[in-house]
């Protein structure tokens, strides 16, 4: 069975951070809807959703990184 999220994506430390279910917004996002579409559709604020985006990212970034730099040695 597949996680819905990648392995260095903490899905509960998140959700517990923002207050809200991760998995269905980063479905949404997958999906090409905007963050003003799930800002109406869940009742989250756009505030919320950009902070989460670049924790997102943020992990990504490092995860890539690291990997390039294991990579390199």
């Amino acid at each position: 069975m597949r996680s819905r999220l990648p392995a260095y994506v903490d899905e509960k430390a998140l959700s517990k951070k923002y207050r809200v279910e991760i998995g269905p917004i980063i479905r949404a996002w997958k999906h090409g809807r905007t963050d003003q579409e799930i800002s109406r559709s869940m009742g989250i604020d756009m505030w919320k959703l950009q902070q989460l985006r670049t924790d997102l990212q943020k992990a990504h970034f490092r995860y890539r990184l690291r990997k390039y730099q294991t990579e390199k040695i």
